[in-house]
């Protein structure tokens, strides 16, 4: 069908624009406000849910082809504003209680997955009347589809980049009914005129219904079990600051119950002091220090993470992820000389240079502390001299374990190489400080341990004692990795910080297994020994033992992900079923997702396939190319987003330059390729160039970032643009001319195309995630070139394309 012309054909494609934005805004926005509702693995859910809207879309599409395009006129309008106004409502139903449902309950309760599912519908209506909207305009246009596709993907690529600057200023809550005002207006704008009094109807109510969502409250009911609502618990406490953040939600509680006492010596004697408490997307950030000038105690230094302090006394410090700033008070009463400070999150620097300055004593303010807004690893990697005589780490886990919640947040700044980085940046006699809370089963200390005997490892060093030290409270543990040999005048100090405090020493030069348990006994005592055998360099062990401690690599950088699938079984049957869920819960959520949006998935590609098996040729060519390009895509912008976090040192800045630059480079790609003949040897050699620079990208992109990873930001954004924007480019050209090749071909194929493309798309995310949790990167990398080859492939062998085409 030929497009309209003039100002109604620039109306159509504008508004698909504008309805695109929208799509990919309320996808970023909702998974925001899941983060703060349950945790961030919501995230994959959300992903799964709008992709499964696109797929079944183009079920629709396949099984009614015709009907809807008669009527498309005015129903493309309609599905628009119906999108809108499901963006609108879509998350305060699901605040209903009726509802509401909770992760740490869903592997307890079986009416926990009902409501889940209820979840999933109510999610996947907007989704669904938006893509079903865009389906029928690429189907009703096919013939133009380079220019609709462009207009698709530059306004998701737009409406990407407005969201992430909407979170910085707006509440969460009120960012879908905004986001929903632009599918109306698409619809309005795209509505004939005869037809717009009744649309103008819809789009009033729609207002109503905005104006009335925003001028509610801005409060997010979230998880009983999350930090924020346990907080709200106690006596009298409140919320005495609240900012939205695009690094997240940001909220100060004070109560005066609220109390700093992170694993306090027993011989503590004086008053835990009241704390306000920070929170970000509902999760414990810290508390907010007091620090008073020329105060030489503090209360860190009743517990492990004193050990550094009682071996010497460094004067040159880098805090890695110093949160808001208790280790930046502790650290400034010992009177370093230089005080370097990264803290990842610029809303939390200026929480305590502005709102709570005064309360902090200014501690940010210092003159000695220097303040960097960026990733651990990209401030490690910018500095040329190797100084430091301490660098300490934020204390990892949480008191009683975290129940895998962190298993699939990536973590830079605890891999193998980010240690040996921080090795190379130490002074001759420098020390490596972590802490950890004690899990059992052990998981969080024993990979701390594997990972400072590995890069001890790698640089040349097979007697780990004589450099590592580890003293134990009641509660946590701390490890000091030290780049000269422990001398024994230190192993003294250290036994006399030990027994001042009530801790035992567990890992010493001349450590001796009796003095492990002198204040604080454990009934396991299996812990020593594998400390032992991890300390003895067993490989052995690692492997046999029953959770993932091998150290994070960058291409694993999963540090908080213990589970191995292969030993779920024997986890269950030591452990209980009903048990495991609680030691490894992050890790599951992203199964369950996968596992049900998989079923999905095939449904809706087997449905139409059934439709399509008469009357229809080359149905596995097509299935194979749009389903290669759906799983390819996918795999390919997780990576990219991966490396360039790592690259840019600002997650959420590297994920939006990544999304919006794939989708515009994309856009540009699918404009370009209308000048292109829709012919086999066209989409097949294009498929073949992106299979080529993405096998390259597979070798050479990850060193290449580590070596400009220290060039000044202007270089890095600019080749940033070029490593991301070029293969987009070309990615971008395959849709659009497959599509248009089905036109000629068999147009009945085009809804079904549509929706094995988004239905693929489905289970690409959550499956990229595990198969790079248990192979790495690399192998994502790997199977995403492999898609691209298969694309290629379809074309060139694909008998009916041949003959069609000659």
């Amino acid at each position: 069908m030929e497009m309209p012309s003039g100002n109604a054909s620039t109306r159509l494609i504008f508004s698909l624009g504008l309805h695109s934005a929208a799509i990919i805004a309320f996808q970023l926005a909702l998974m925001q406000l899941l983060s703060i509702v349950q945790w961030h693995h919501f995230a994959y859910m959300i992903i799964s849910v709008a992709m499964l809207g696109f797929g079944a879309s183009g079920t629709l599409l396949a099984l009614a082809r015709e009907r809807l395009l008669r009527h498309s006129e005015w129903l493309i309008p309609l599905l628009m504003t119906l999108s809108g106004l499901f963006i609108m409502v879509a998350f305060h139903i699901t605040r209903m209680e009726i509802f509401r449902f909770d992760v740490y309950l869903l592997f307890v309760e079986q009416t926990q997955f009902p409501v889940l599912a209820a979840n999933y519908l109510i999610y996947f209506i907007p989704f669904f009347t938006g893509a079903l909207a865009i389906g029928l305009l690429f189907i009703k246009y096919a013939r133009q589809i380079g220019t609709h596709y462009f207009s698709n993907l530059l306004g998701s690529g737009v409406g990407g980049v407005v969201v992430l600057l909407a979170l910085g200023l707006l509440h969460p809550s009120h960012l879908p009914p905004l986001i929903g005002l632009l599918p109306v207006a698409a619809g309005l704008l795209s509505m004939p005129p005869q037809r717009r009094s009744l649309h103008l109807f819809a789009a009033g109510t729609a207002l109503a219904v905005m104006v009335l969502l925003i001028g509610r409250p801005g409060h997010i009911p979230m998880s009983e079990y999350k930090d924020l609502a346990r907080a709200m618990n106690l006596p009298d406490a409140s919320v005495v600051h609240s900012k939205p953040a695009v690094h997240g939600f940001t909220q100060v509680v004070a109560s005066p119950a609220l109390r700093f006492a992170p694993a306090l010596s027993l011989s503590f004697t004086g008053e835990v002091p009241v704390k306000k408490q920070v929170y970000v997307n509902g999760d414990f950030f810290g508390v907010i220090p007091t620090y008073q000038p020329g105060q030489t105690s503090h209360i860190l230094d009743y517990t492990s993470q004193a050990l550094p302090w009682a071996i010497g006394t460094p004067q040159r410090l880098l805090l890695l992820n110093a949160a808001e700033g208790a280790p930046v008070s502790h650290a400034l009463t010992h009177n370093p000389a230089v005080l370097d400070a990264v803290i990842e999150h610029p809303g939390v620097i200026g929480l305590l240079q502005e709102e709570f300055a005064a309360v902090s004593g200014n501690l940010f303010l210092h003159e000695k502390v220097n303040l960097h807004a960026v990733q651990p690893r990209n401030f490690l990697a910018a500095r040329a001299t190797a100084d430091y005589d301490l660098i300490s780490m934020p204390q990892q886990e949480a008191f009683g374990g975290s129940v895998g919640i962190n298993a699939l947040e990536e973590n830079y700044g605890m891999t193998l190489e980010a240690f040996q980085l921080m090795w190379s940046r130490l002074a001759s006699d420098g020390m490596i400080a972590v802490s950890s809370w004690m899990d059992y089963p052990s998981r969080s200390s024993l990979k701390l341990l594997s990972t400072l005997v590995m890069t001890l490892e790698s640089q040349g060093i097979t007697s780990p004692e004589k450099h590592i030290a580890a003293v134990r409270s009641w509660g946590t543990i701390t490890f000091v990795l030290k780049k000269s040999v422990i001398t024994p005048q230190e192993t003294a100090a250290i036994r006399q910080f030990c027994h001042e405090m009530f801790f035992d020493p567990v890992l010493l030069p001349d450590i001796r297994p009796e003095e492990r348990q002198q204040y604080n006994s454990l009934e396991d005592t299996a812990l020593f020994t594998y400390i032992d055998r991890i300390m003895a360099s067993d490989k052995d062990f690692l492997d046999e033992y029953g959770f993932m401690i091998h150290p994070a690599t960058d291409s694993k950088p999963y540090f908080g992900q213990f589970l191995k699938l292969s030993n779920f079984r024997q986890l269950s049957q030591v452990f209980g079923q009903e048990q495991i869920p609680f030691l490894e819960l992050g890790y599951l959520i992203v199964v369950v997702t996968l596992v049900q949006s998989s079923i999905l998935a095939l449904l809706f590609i087997v449905l139409p396939l059934l439709k399509l098996r008469r009357g229809h040729r080359g149905k596995g060519g097509t299935l194979l190319y749009f389903a290669a390009l759906g799983i390819g895509y996918m795999f390919v912008e997780i990576i990219l987003i991966q490396r360039f976090v790592l690259y840019f040192g600002q997650p959420v800045f590297a994920i939006s330059a990544v999304i919006s630059t794939m989708l515009i480079a994309s856009g540009c790609g699918s404009l370009w390729s209308e000048k292109l003949p829709a012919r086999p040897r066209f989409p097949a050699g294009i498929a073949l160039l992106v299979t080529l620079g993405l096998l390259a990208y597979t070798f050479f992109l990850t060193p290449f970032l580590k070596f400009s990873i220290a060039s000044p930001v202007a270089l890095k954004i600019f080749l940033g643009l070029l490593l991301i924007g070029i293969p987009s480019f070309f990615k971008g050209m395959l849709f659009p001319l497959g599509i248009r090749y089905l036109s000629d071909y068999d147009p009945g194929q085009i809804p079904w195309a549509w929706g094995i493309n988004g239905s693929l798309s489905v289970i690409s995310t959550s499956l990229a995630m595990l198969i790079a949790v248990e192979h790495g990167f690399q192998a994502v990398m790997g199977l995403g070139v492999l898609c691209y080859a298969l694309a290629a492939a379809s074309f060139a062998s694909h008998r009916t394309f041949f003959r069609r085409a000659g």
